[in-house]
């Protein structure tokens, strides 16, 4: 049973397609991962006729309950100055008694690992933050852990929304 050459030079072809798409999808999850790149989202800027604290959202509903969950920031928000937006206080906490050591890691810290204290069975951290929103996970035990209740970004992180 002999082949023709038409059908050898459509398989030589479909298999360099799909090695071509391989290596493009392998090469941009590699950028991405490679690249240091955070995903930072800059707040909306507020109208000029908005008190200077109050974001837009806050404008909207301001009955509406803040978070407080893992991450909440701290209320003092200032801007220097100079006119530059001051980091955010940011708390973060995780619940889990018996665990033997915590650390957090995230675009924030430049994905390196900072240790969290425990008492009374919550591990906390406190950091400074830029307004924006970043992907961050805790490493328990050796093992990486997400917030739960916190949304995930596309790299399987959990999102911290700092206002």
């Amino acid at each position: 049973m002999t082949k023709s050459k038409t059908f050898w030079a459509v398989a030589a072809i479909t298999s360099l397609a799909v090695m071509a798409f391989a290596g493009f999808s392998i090469y941009e999850r590699l950028s991405l991962h490679m690249s240091g790149d955070t995903i930072e989202v800059r707040p909306v800027p507020v109208p000029a006729d908005q008190p200077a604290g109050e974001t837009v959202e806050e404008a909207k509903a301001p009955e509406e309950v803040k978070e407080t969950a893992a991450a909440a920031p701290a209320k003092e928000k200032e801007e220097a100055d100079d006119g530059r937006i001051k980091a955010v206080k940011t708390v973060f906490e995780y619940k889990d008694a018996k665990a033997k050591s915590v650390k957090i890691a995230g675009s924030f810290t430049s994905w390196k690992d900072k240790a969290m204290t425990k008492k009374n069975g919550v591990w906390k951290a406190e950091i400074y933050i830029l307004p924006g929103t970043y992907p961050y996970h805790f490493n328990v035990d050796g093992k990486k852990k997400l917030d739960p209740g916190k949304p995930k970004a596309p790299t399987g992180d959990s999102l911290v929304d700092v206002n």
